[in-house]
């Protein structure tokens, strides 16, 4: 494929997953001839990495903070109360500030695509600009349900995430651009193509498409080129943990996995992320590596204890392995409901609830009402306990293995894109 393509990957929250969704498809279209770009607004570090160039928004862009302070447990019900929260766009100026800095990529670059990963703001400029937008999304950015992120939610999202709503900023900005309403935060994230790195068996839209159409391609996650410590070689049951890209809350929960799996007769591999800070106790039955990617753990590993991301639950249906989900969010915990508890294909630590006053109460799967912000050692260990002794999580992951693997070798990444870019893709602007 001939072109350039220009990717703007969400980072706000962490972010490695949206980079690595894009370092996949941004892999295929170079390989088959593509000029590859990068906005800075991802994790750099990993485009860096993976050999792609990165173009400076410019110092008055916003962009996410180096290192945030979060509560062990965001409820965010769907991707409006993200873009107004975590990224502070109920404010207009930052929306247009961020806007002017997509704008100005988008014409020094002059893409003949965009593609965005939950990137309102690059959409916009996109489509003012004529250029086809692609856009990489999880089934819950794109759903019309009501609390797409958190639907077992009995309350209005600003019930339980009272900032301002970032609908109005958005339907003025599209309005000025000549775009037309906004009705739904979720409409700013449909492509002329949508590609959804899932599969419609586990992750249904739960309705028809805003725009284009959506395409499920199977999972999307990338390997570092750099390779990390190989996991331990034992004949113990192996354990692999991975909870996020670092943070005082991933650092307090991974000492609690540590501590569960201590003294156990397992071998544990653990994946500290890309920014973790250290200080943790680990026991002589651990080994604590930095960035691993998913595959060569997953293919290790008898069982995965992770927070809940979409990209490592599906990787690990993808190698046929059996989660225990911990989640530190809304959408973690979907996952954890979606792919792994309804699935059979493993089980879900902690659950949450809302009261009608918009108060949480959350439920620990063995000691039941939860006090503490963190899932306690006890149900930790009894969750990779129950997997390991129970052959029938492996079973059904290795079910959902083999559907992920065929949607995923069936999948036409770059002709996908190449029909966003047609004249003939009949899809609306």
């Amino acid at each position: 494929m001939t072109g350039r393509v220009l990717f703007f990957p969400w980072a706000w929250g962490g972010g490695a997953a949206y980079t690595g969704r894009c370092l996949v498809l941004a892999a295929e279209l170079a390989a088959a001839g593509a000029e590859v770009a990068f906005a800075d607004c991802g994790v750099t570090a990993m485009v860096r990495e993976a050999g792609f160039p990165v173009l400076d928004s410019g110092p008055d862009a916003p962009r996410p903070p180096a290192r945030h302070p979060t509560p062990p447990y965001l409820p965010f019900a769907d991707v409006e109360r993200v873009f107004a929260v975590a990224a502070t766009f109920h404010r207009i100026e930052r929306v247009r500030r961020r806007l002017a800095a997509d704008a100005r990529l988008i014409e020094e670059f002059r893409p003949t695509a965009v593609v965005i990963d939950m990137y309102p703001t690059a959409a916009l400029a996109a489509r003012a600009a004529g250029v086809p937008v692609v856009s990489l999304a999880d089934a819950d950015f794109v759903t019309p349900r009501a609390n797409g992120w958190m639907p077992w939610s009995t309350v209005a999202p600003r019930d339980l995430l009272p900032h301002p709503s970032s609908l109005p900023v958005w339907d003025e900005v599209s309005r000025g651009l000549g775009l037309g309403p906004v009705a739904r935060a979720e409409h700013l994230l449909w492509g002329d193509v949508t590609l959804v790195s899932s599969d419609p068996g586990l992750e249904p839209l739960d309705g028809p498409p805003h725009r284009g159409t959506p395409h499920y391609v199977g999972p999307m996650y990338w390997n570092p080129p750099a390779a990390a410590p190989e996991p331990p070689r034992t004949d113990r049951p192996r354990v692999y943990v991975t909870i996020g890209s670092g943070g005082n809350v991933a650092r307090r929960a991974l000492q609690n996995v540590l501590d569960a799996c201590a003294e156990r007769p397992w071998t544990v591999y653990v994946s500290s992320g890309f920014a973790f800070e250290g200080g943790l106790v680990v026991p002589d039955n651990a080994v604590v590596a930095g960035f691993t990617g998913l595959d060569a753990p997953l293919a290790w590993a008898d069982v995965v204890v992770s927070h809940g991301g979409s990209a490592t639950v599906l990787a690990a249906l993808l190698h046929g392995k059996p989660s225990v989900v911990m989640p530190f969010m809304s959408e973690q915990e979907l996952n954890g409901r979606q792919l792994a508890e309804a699935t059979g294909a493993g089980v879900l630590l902690r659950t949450s609830a809302t009261t009608p006053r918009g108060r949480l109460a959350f439920t620990d799967r063995t000691s039941g009402p939860a006090d503490g912000p963190y899932v306690p050692t006890e149900d930790i260990r009894r969750g990779v306990e129950d997997v390991l002794a129970d052959p029938r999580y492996t079973e059904r992951a290795a079910e959902w293995g083999a559907r992920l693997r065929a949607r995923r070798e069936a999948a036409d990444l770059v002709g996908l894109v190449r029909s966003a870019v047609a004249p003939t893709a009949g899809v609306r602007r």
